[in-house]
């Protein structure tokens, strides 16, 4: 028999629907499951106490981990352990989280996927620990025998804060430069951006190339010495300085990360096209001035 206190009775529901359904799949029961709708879930093991607990215990337990309790982890790791206290910057840096734990984001920090799972961490923990006649609260094996779990879990944690506290910077910078080109009055009223990786190429209403010599006497200085982040010289310093009405972006790539400041910059005053537009616009114009 094994017995296991949990805090919170809607754990202990839990774990015992997750046995039941085990015991379901087999016509040969190695346990039975009690719970007394409160904090309790007992485990009557038949036979083979070693079969009965890596084949059912443990998956159900890891199972229940994983779905059900890592993301209460990960928020008291957060408030507790980083002290963010906003429900909704809590919330921010859970999802970041989770795409970094999902492996949707690159773990720069190490530069790999972690040699051992969450699932195998959790799962050898149990193992080491569960046997017949074990009778434990469940909150104190999360506290003191998933150490290597939960150092896993800060560690993505911290790398969903670097990410949050970026995306602020950020934001704000997008602000800023929204803010500034609000402010100012267009110096040419049409500019077309043709996008080839990793240049962009500047034309006026006109479409006529500026060049870069050009672009740089475009620069107001004030945008420079103001912003507290990089902005390029190349590219978006004369962009927002030149604050047209309207740019025409010519690319392949959507994706791109500085296509998408722009578009996050300029907003409406945007019209986006595939860059073989811009060849066919040229053509077009070239035989209306013939």
């Amino acid at each position: 028999m094994i017995e296991i206190y949990f805090e919170q009775a809607h754990d202990a529901e839990k774990l015992f629907c997750l046995l039941n359904k085990r015991q379901k799949k087999t016509t040969h029961p190695r346990f039975r499951t009690t719970y007394n709708g409160d904090s309790l879930v007992t485990i009557y093991i038949y036979g083979d106490t070693d079969e009965a607990i890596s084949c059912d215990l443990i998956p159900a337990m890891t199972t229940l981990i994983l779905h059900f309790i890592e993301d209460r982890l990960l928020l008291s790791i957060i408030s507790n352990t980083f002290y963010f206290q906003d429900k909704e910057e809590q919330q921010q840096i859970l999802q970041l989280a989770h795409s970094f734990l999902d492996g949707e984001r690159y773990d720069y920090r190490t530069g790999k996927q972690p040699s051992v799972s969450r699932k195998t961490l959790i799962a050898n923990a149990l193992s080491q620990f569960l046997r017949d006649g074990l009778s434990f609260s469940f909150s104190s094996f999360v506290t003191f025998r998933l150490k290597s779990y939960m150092e896993q879990l800060q560690h993505y944690v911290e790398l969903a804060i670097d990410e949050y506290k970026l995306e602020q910077e950020y934001q704000n910078f997008v602000q800023m430069l929204r803010d500034f080109v609000a402010a100012k009055r267009p110096k040419l009223p049409v500019i077309h951006l043709v996008h080839k990786p990793p240049s962009f190429l500047f034309f006026d209403e006109k479409l006529r190339e500026i060049t870069a010599s050009e672009l740089k006497q475009f620069i107001d200085r004030n945008l420079i010495v103001s912003q507290p982040m990089y902005i390029d010289s190349s590219l978006l310093a004369p962009l927002v300085s030149i604050a047209p009405s309207m740019i025409y972006l010519y690319t392949d790539h959507e994706e791109d990360g500085m296509v998408q400041t722009i578009q996050n910059v300029f907003q409406e005053r945007i019209r986006l096209y595939r860059q073989s537009a811009f060849a066919k616009y040229r053509a077009i114009d070239a035989k209306q001035e013939r």
